[in-house]
């Protein structure tokens, strides 16, 4: 250290040169004993990670939204997101599949309760067309022109029945008010009872039309609610066409029985019925463009068989005129011009059923094709709604045992890092063992310390006597115990002042006050104080292998400036350099047993201050080297005896007076 002198060397530390040691005295090092980074509780994991996170425990909204994976909570809560994102997907691809299967479904079932309704359609259309050439032949036979017609109308009857026994079920619905339609018997009693009373009740040829009309008019009602009601999707336009076939046919029914009326009497007998024969014929019109207009198969078969060159609908056209002119002047009627009449628009009408049936086989074709698209359908959800089912668990297998090794690498992650961050606050307390902590915190800011002057401080330093006899009739072990046990003593009682403990070497002990924080001319004060305290606790030690003998040492003190910085990278360490250091020794090395001896700087220092209770020294005289001048001089000095009790009185423990300096 003296051979140093004053030569100060700015020095770079690595912290990573930094081990978990400390060197004891006599170079004998000391190893800190550190905890297994796999035995922390559950409290110091979740500290940890709460670190490494960077999130306060005690932040309640962020924990229900964050979980953390080292609690159990945690890790159910992390857990059930996971599930989550990787679930939530799945069940809305199952809704959606569950939603198309439902509508495909949906779609299937009603394809084929339209596709039985045109099947009972077709059923229902031979009855009406059986029914309408009942009620032809009943006009026939009501016009009173031969026996004939009695025969055509009772072979008409068995057709009817035979056609009406053919439906599968009863088309009109039992909440109709006329109790004769609410079944089939009350139907086929009604209609019995009807042509049993046909002679009896004097009906007319225009009766009887309108009575068929009439009855065949409630089931063409319920055949077109019943489509309507169904959600036909894209074949609409073919099923309007063919309700629209259905009633044209049944105006031209109807104008069929009219005409044969009027041939079969000769004319019409009152307006009425002239006006209900061209209502039907504007009616059928009406109706079969409106079959065509949303059907083209209807409007095929209208030029194929009924366009304007072929010689049936010529024939019905230049009927049509007769009988609108309904010339009454001839009233004899025409049974061959009836039956002319009749032949051709039955004609006429079997172009309409044609076309009904060609209809009903591209309606059939259209469901049928529309059946197998929903079934299609409803075999892919199925299919897509099976995978999910099944590669659900596989995944949320998969997720979980994902989680819990991320949950696992978290808690081991959490281990390192509490067993880093332990390690970092083992490191910084053997380096604040060996720098202050403000030199150390600028070295691992900046890397590098530059030495610093201070004008004045107080340094301390004392030595054991008669250590080195001693330490010849003692062990290492015993030396060692010896030594830790006084400097042990030493390190309790300056951490209650303002002070700074420099080294030790050997049996030598040294601390400065006023360095590195500066604290005006309280570190004479400071150093004064501890060593008084110093001295009184040393008294009561005794050697550790030698009962009964207590330790003996020599304090020395000294103020003055310094100029301190960090020396070494290995093993860094704060040292002083001055004339005040080598000052400071001599004033240990020259003073007597349990004794303090301060230089005269110390002593005008704590004069100034006030307080403490010293003499001169009259034994001798100290000679000091002036390192400026290069010349000695010899300087008297002082013993520090105790404190003025009655100067420090109010202060309860030692450490508030020293502080009493700093008010001066």
């Amino acid at each position: 250290m003296a051979a140093l002198n004053n030569k100060i060397i700015p020095i770079e530390i690595s912290m990573r040169s930094l081990k978990s040691e400390a060197a004891g005295p006599r170079g004998r090092r000391y190893s800190i004993s550190t905890r297994s980074s796999s035995t922390f509780s559950q409290s110091d994991l979740n500290e940890a990670i709460m670190n490494m996170l960077h999130s306060a425990p005690n932040q309640s909204c962020r924990n229900i939204c964050v979980g953390n994976p080292i609690t159990v909570i945690g890790q159910r809560k992390q857990m059930a997101k996971m599930l989550a994102v990787v679930l939530f997907p799945l069940l809305i691809l199952s809704t959606i599949t569950a939603v198309d299967f439902s509508k495909s479904l949906s779609s299937y079932i009603n394809t084929n309760e339209i596709a039985d309704k045109i099947d009972f359609g077709v059923q229902l259309g031979g009855f009406l067309l059986a029914l309408q050439k009942e009620r032809d032949m009943s006009s026939f036979y009501l016009s009173k022109i031969g026996f004939d017609s009695k025969r055509e109308l009772l072979l008409a009857y068995p057709e009817t029945d035979g056609a009406l026994d053919n439906l599968s079920s009863w088309p009109v619905s039992t909440s109709n008010k006329q109790k004769e339609f609410q079944s089939r018997e009350h139907f086929v009693n009604f209609l019995n009872r009807h042509r049993y009373e046909l002679d009896s009740n004097n009906a007319t040829a225009t009766d009887e039309i309108s009575f068929y009309s009439q009855t065949i008019e409630i089931f063409i009602k319920w055949m077109y609610d019943s489509v309507s009601e169904l959600d036909t999707g894209t074949i609409w336009k073919t099923l309007v066409g063919y309700q629209e076939l259905i009633i044209a046919s049944e105006y031209i029914g109807r104008e069929r029985g009219y005409g044969i009326y009027y041939y079969a009497t000769g004319a019409f007998m009152d307006r009425k019925h002239y006006l209900l024969f061209m209502e039907s014929q504007d009616s059928a019109k009406t109706h079969f463009e409106s079959a065509r207009m949303y059907s083209v198969t209807a409007y095929d078969i209208f030029h194929t068989f009924l366009d304007a060159q072929n010689q049936t609908l010529r024939v019905i056209n230049d009927l049509r005129e007769d009988i609108k002119a309904n010339n009454s002047s001839v009233l004899e009627g025409s049974l061959e011009k009836a039956k002319w009449w009749y032949a051709n628009m039955s004609i006429y009408m079997n172009v309409m059923k044609y076309a009904q049936k060609m209809l009903t086989a591209k309606i059939n074709n259209l469901l049928k094709n529309n059946s197998n698209a929903d079934m299609k359908e409803m075999i892919i959800a199925g299919v897509i709604f099976s995978g999910i089912v099944i590669i659900s668990p596989v995944i949320i297998f998969f997720v979980y045992k994902l989680t819990s090794n991320i949950q696992k690498y978290s808690l081991s992650i959490a281990k390192k890092t509490k067993a880093v961050n332990r390690e970092k606050k083992q490191s910084e307390a053997v380096l604040f063992q060996m720098l202050p902590r403000t030199v150390a915190e600028d070295l691992k800011q900046n890397g590098s310390f530059n030495a610093e002057h201070f004008p004045e401080c107080t340094i301390f330093q004392s030595d054991m006597v008669g250590f080195t006899q001693l330490s010849s009739n003692s062990s290492p072990f015993q030396v060692t115990d010896m030594l830790n046990t006084l400097f042990s003593c030493f390190d309790d009682r300056i951490s209650i002042y303002d002070t700074y403990k420099v080294e030790t070497v050997g049996d030598g002990y040294m601390v400065v006050s006023g360095v590195p924080r500066r604290n005006g001319v309280r570190h004479a004060s400071e150093i004064a104080t501890l060593s008084l305290d110093l001295l009184y606790h040393v008294n009561k030690l005794e050697l550790p292998h030698l009962s009964g003998e207590r330790y003996k040492i020599r304090i020395g003190c000294h103020s003055g400036p310094v100029v301190a910085g960090v020396v070494g990278s290995k093993n860094p360490r704060y040292c002083l350099f001055g004339s005040t250091v080598r000052i400071v020794a001599l004033m240990e090395s020259s003073g007597e047993t349990n004794k303090i001896q301060v230089s005269h700087s110390t002593y005008s220092l704590l004069s100034a201050i006030g307080g403490f209770e010293m003499e001169e020294r009259q034994t001798m005289t100290v000679f000091m080297k002036d390192e400026l001048k290069k010349h000695g001089c010899s300087q008297t000095t002082f013993w520090l005896l105790q404190k003025d009790f009655q100067v420090w009185e109010g202060y309860s423990t030692i450490s508030e007076a020293s502080s009493f300096g700093s008010s001066l």
